[in-house]
C-alpha cells in the first residue's frame, strides 16, 4: 500500500465533504473510519466482482494489498489511528472452493487469525471454516469478530497476540453469537446472539468481558422479549448503543445502555417511528445513528446526533446553524461511524427519495456541535442582552428621578426658611429591580434658584430570557438646578453620569435543556432631564402642579467574552438609549407647618418607540456571528404615586414615597424611596 501523508491535527472547522470514489471505478462503498477520524475505508471492485478495500486520507485514495489472490476479496472492518494496522476479511482459494479468514494487517504484514487450537479438534471453533474480523482495540492488540461453521452457525471470537483466537460461546438458549464492535480499551466486545434451537428468529444484544463472560442486555421495556442488537461501545465499554424493537408494530428504536440505567430508548426524530444507533463517542455522551421523521417508508432517513442534554437531533440541523448544507435536495443519511470525540461523522448522502448519491464526511468540530441550537434560539438569547442596557438607562433615570423628587416634593422652598444649604440622603428600590443609595447637597442661589449635587451607589439586576440575568454594581453622580416655588412657574434641569460593572449570565436552550453562559462586562452612561410646571393654589392648603418632563439616557457597554457554557459567545460593544416624555400633575396637601402629603399621576411615553440596542456577537469556537435586534420595552404606560414629608427634628425631615408603573398586559412595577434631609 502506498504511504499516506497524515493530515495535521484537525482544526475547529465545520463542513461537509462529499466522497464519490473518483478514480476507483463504478463500484464504491464507504464502510467505516478510524477512531480519530483521519482514515476512512470502504470497498470497490477488486476484480471478478469481489470487494477490494481502499483507504482514504487527506484527499487521497489507496487500494489495500490483496491478502491472497488479487481477484478475490480483501476488505477492512476497522483501522487504527495512524492507518498502519487494520483488520478485516481476506479470501483465498481453498481445496474445494473459495473461502475467507479473519485477517490482521500491520506494517505491511498479513496475519491469518483463523489459526490455533480453537479451530482444532475439541476446540471452541472446531468445524468453523470461515471467519471475519469486525473490530479492533485502539492499541490494535485485541481483535473481535465471528466465525461461521459448516452448518452456517456464527460464533463470536476474540484474538490477542498472547491467546490467539478464542471462541466466546453463546448465551443460554441461543446457538449463535456475533461480535459487532469492541471498546477502545479492548475489554468489552458487543454484538448479539440469535437463532434459538426452538426455531424462528430471535436476537438479543449482548456484551462480553473476561470477567463476566457473555451477558444479555435484554429488550426495551415497551417491547419485552423482542429483538435487540448492540452495535458500538464507549472507550471503556460502560456505554453500549444499538437498536431494539420498541412497539407492537415492530418498529426499532435506537438505545443507549449502561449498568445504571439499563436499556434507554432514545426515541426518534420528531414525527418518526424508526431509529438505530450505530456509534458512540469515547466518553459515551454522544450517540450517532439514523432515524426517520415521517411514517415508515416515507421520506428520507436522517443521520442523528444524540446527547442527554439535547435529545435526538438531525446532524444537518447542527451544520445548518453554521450555514452549512449538503446541497439542494441532498440529505445526510445513515451515520455509519463517528470519531471518538463525536466531532466527525460519516455516512450515506442520499436524495429525498433515499437514493444513494455518494457519501459524506460531516465535520462538526466547533463549539456549536457540542449541543443543539438554532439561529432563532441564538438570536433570541442575544436580543435578551439588550435588556441590560434598558435597565442601566432606567438606573440613570432613577438617579435623575431621586433628584427631581427631592427638588419638587421634599425640598423646603426658600420662602419658608432662613437656612441656605441642605443635605439629603435617599434609599431607593425599583422592583425591576434596581437598588440605590444617594447622598446630596443643595445650595440656594439668587432669584429663588437652588442647585444640587448627588452621588449614588447602585445595584442593578436585569432579568432576561431563559432565566438569564445581569448583576451590575456601580456608582453615579448627578447635578441639578431648579426653581420650585409652591406656586407659579417651576422648572428643573438635571444631569447624571453612571458607571457599572458585573456579570451577565445569558440563558438559552441547548436542545430542550435550559443552560447558560456567563461573562463579565462594564458600561458607562449619562442622562439628562428637564421638567417644567406651574403651581396653582386651588385651596389654602392645596396646590396643583401640572407638569411635563423629558428624560434622555444613554449607556455604552464594552465588548466582553463569555467563559463557560456550550454556546459561549464574544459580544461587541453596544449602545442603549432611551427618550421618555411624561405629562401629568402633582397635588400637595399641607396639613401642618412643613408637613405635607402629595400624589402624582402621569402618562409616560417612549419617544424612541422603546427599542433596545441591536446586539452582535460571535460563538467563541465556531466564529459564527449573529446580529439581533434588541428587545422592545413598553412604549406607553401610566404612573401613579404618592408620598409624605414630615419634620423629624430641628430643620430636619423624613420623606417616603412610592410610585407604580402600570403597563397594559405587563406586571405592575414599583419605585419606592425613603429619604432624610437637613437644612443648615
Amino acid at each position: 500500500m502506498a504511504a499516506l501523508a497524515l493530515p495535521s491535527v484537525a482544526s475547529a472547522r465545520d463542513g461537509i465533504e462529499v466522497l464519490t470514489g473518483t478514480g476507483l471505478g463504478s463500484f464504491f462503498e464507504l464502510w467505516g473510519m478510524s477512531r480519530n477520524g483521519r482514515f476512512l475505508f470502504g470497498v470497490t471492485d477488486g476484480g471478478a466482482g469481489n470487494y477490494r478495500s481502499w483507504i482514504y486520507s487527506n484527499g487521497t485514495y489507496s487500494l489495500v494489498p490483496a491478502f491472497a489472490d488479487p481477484t478475490l476479496q480483501t476488505s477492512i472492518s476497522a483501522i487504527n489511528d495512524t492507518g498502519t494496522v487494520w483488520v478485516g476479511y481476506g479470501q483465498f482459494q481453498g481445496p474445494n472452493n473459495v473461502t475467507g479468514h479473519a485477517i490482521r494487517y500491520a506494517d505491511g504484514v498479513f496475519t491469518d487469525l483463523h489459526t490455533g487450537t480453537a479451530f482444532g479438534p475439541g476446540g471452541s471453533l472446531q468445524n468453523y471454516n470461515e471467519s471475519f474480523a469486525t473490530a479492533m482495540s485502539a492499541d490494535t492488540n485485541v481483535v473481535a469478530g465471528f466465525a461461521v461453521s459448516d452448518l452456517g452457525i456464527r460464533q463470536a471470537f476474540r484474538w490477542t497476540q498472547v491467546t490467539g483466537t478464542t471462541g466466546l460461546g453463546f448465551l443460554s438458549g441461543y446457538r449463535s453469537s456475533n461480535a459487532s464492535a469492541i471498546s477502545a480499551d479492548g475489554t468489552t466486545i458487543v454484538g448479539y446472539v440469535g437463532d434459538p434451537p426452538s426455531g424462528g428468529f430471535s436476537y438479543q444484544a449482548m456484551y462480553w468481558t473476561a470477567a463476566t463472560g457473555m451477558v444479555g442486555l435484554g429488550s426495551l421495556p415497551t417491547a419485552p422479549g423482542q429483538n435487540s442488537f448492540a452495535n458500538a461501545a464507549s472507550a471503556n465499554g460502560s456505554v453500549i448503543v444499538g437498536n431494539a424493537v420498541a412497539d407492537s408494530a415492530g418498529n426499532y428504536h435506537a438505545f443507549r445502555w449502561t449498568q445504571a440505567t439499563g436499556m434507554q430508548d432514545l426515541g426518534t426524530l420528531p414525527g418518526g417511528v424508526w431509529s438505530s444507533a450505530s456509534a458512540v463517542s469515547a466518553d459515551g455522551a454522544i450517540v450517532a445513528g439514523i432515524s426517520n421523521d415521517a411514517p415508515l417508508n416515507t421520506g428520507p432517513m436522517f443521520a442523528f446526533r444524540w446527547t442527554q442534554a439535547t435529545g435526538m437531533q438531525k446532524l444537518s440541523d447542527l451544520l445548518a446553524a453554521r450555514g452549512i448544507s449538503p446541497g439542494p435536495g441532498m440529505v445526510l443519511g445513515a451515520a455509519k461511524a463517528m470519531s471518538a470525540d463525536g466531532k466527525i461523522t460519516i455516512g450515506d448522502l442520499t436524495d429525498q427519495n433515499r437514493v444513494l448519491q455518494g457519501y459524506y464526511i460531516a465535520r462538526c468540530q466547533s463549539v456549536i456541535c457540542q449541543g443543539l441550537t438554532t439561529y432563532d434560539q441564538m438570536a433570541s438569547s442575544y436580543a435578551g442582552q439588550s435588556a441590560v442596557g434598558q435597565t442601566a438607562n432606567a438606573a440613570i433615570g432613577g438617579t435623575l428621578g431621586t433628584m427631581q423628587e427631592y427638588a419638587t416634593q421634599a425640598y423646603q422652598t426658600q420662602g419658608s426658611r432662613s437656612t441656605p444649604y441642605s443635605v439629603f440622603g435617599y434609599g431607593a428600590y425599583d422592583s425591576d429591580p434596581i437598588a440605590s443609595g444617594t447622598l446630596g447637597l443643595t445650595a440656594d442661589l439668587p432669584f429663588g434658584l437652588v442647585a444640587g449635587f448627588s452621588a449614588s451607589a447602585n445595584y442593578v439586576k436585569t432579568d432576561m430570557v431563559n432565566n438569564g440575568n445581569a448583576k451590575m454594581f456601580g456608582g453615579a453622580v448627578g447635578a441639578f438646578i431648579a426653581r420650585t416655588p409652591n406656586t407659579g412657574l417651576q422648572w428643573l434641569l438635571g444631569g447624571s453620569l453612571i458607571a457599572l460593572t458585573g456579570d451577565i449570565t445569558r440563558g438559552y436552550l441547548n436542545g430542550v435543556t435550559p443552560t447558560s453562559s456567563t461573562g463579565s462586562a462594564s458600561g458607562n452612561g449619562y442622562g439628562a432631564t428637564a421638567r417644567i410646571g406651574w403651581g396653582f393654589a386651588v385651596l389654602p392648603q392645596v396646590t396643583v402642579t401640572p407638569f411635563a418632563s423629558y428624560t434622555f439616557a444613554e449607556t455604552r457597554f464594552g465588548g466582553y467574552g463569555e467563559t463557560n457554557g456550550v454556546f459561549a459567545s464574544n459580544f461587541d460593544d453596544f449602545i442603549s438609549t432611551s427618550q421618555v416624555s411624561r405629562v401629568g400633575g402633582d397635588v400637595r396637601y399641607t396639613f401642618a407647618p412643613n408637613s405635607w402629603v402629595w400624589g402624582t399621576a402621569a402618562w409616560g411615553h417612549r419617544l424612541d418607540s422603546g427599542k433596545g440596542a441591536n446586539i452582535t456577537g460571535t460563538l467563541v469556537d465556531a466564529q459564527f456571528a449573529f446580529t439581533s435586534p434588541g428587545l422592545s420595552s413598553a412604549r406607553d404606560w401610566a404612573e401613579v404615586g404618592g408620598g409624605v414629608r414630615l419634620p423629624a427634628w430641628t430643620n430636619g425631615a423624613v420623606t417616603a414615597s412610592v410610585t407604580a408603573s402600570l403597563t397594559p398586559g405587563q406586571v405592575v412595577t414599583y419605585v419606592s424611596r425613603l429619604g432624610i434631609s437637613q437644612t443648615f
